[in-house]
């Protein structure tokens, strides 16, 4: 039994050891591409971060930039983030029954912001029975969405995400 637990525990270690050694020479052979300067896979929260010359990228997580120029009500959870120096983009996440709430939300933020925002909104069935609904509003270099979207990181079907980008 001691002699299992042992093999156990050095296939254990083994196997954590090739995904790290596959890890770096993933993130060595992206970081030989022109125009990119970093790269960092984080397997143990899933989040994939890379800085290129233009800017930097976070999918799987990250912070909204301070200074973004959309809000996102709390409990939300960040799925993306795009950040060059003159632009910024952040997806976030929230359960499926926030949708009402965050298109309420954006209706009275942009209301009290400057400037005319154009509105949109569509919905339509999908093949699973679903239905899918979007609000946008654009004003400017500044776009927001609000969609009912498929969850992979919950045991939910759907989420509502949260999109929005705008000039840093």
């Amino acid at each position: 039994m001691k002699r299992l637990v042992l093999v156990v525990s050095v296939l254990a270690l083994a196997v954590s050891a090739c995904q790290a050694a596959s890890e770096q020479l993933t993130e060595q052979i992206l970081e030989q591409q022109d125009g990119v300067n970093n790269v960092d896979f984080d397997a143990d929260s899933g989040q994939v971060s890379v800085e290129t010359d233009d800017g930097s990228i976070s999918i799987g997580g990250g912070e909204v930039p301070s200074g973004f120029g959309v809000p996102f009500p709390d409990g939300y959870e960040v799925a993306s983030v795009f950040e060059t120096d003159s632009d910024a983009a952040v997806s976030v996440t929230y359960p499926s029954d926030r949708y009402d709430e965050l298109v309420a939300f954006y209706d009275d933020w942009t209301a009290g912001q400057s400037g005319e925002w154009n509105r949109g909104s569509s919905t339509f069935d999908s093949a699973d029975g679903q239905t899918i609904r979007t609000t946008n509003w654009n004003q400017d270099r500044t776009q927001l969405g609000v969609t009912d979207c498929p969850s992979f990181t919950t045991n939910d079907e759907y989420q509502v995400c949260v999109t929005a980008s705008t000039e840093n």
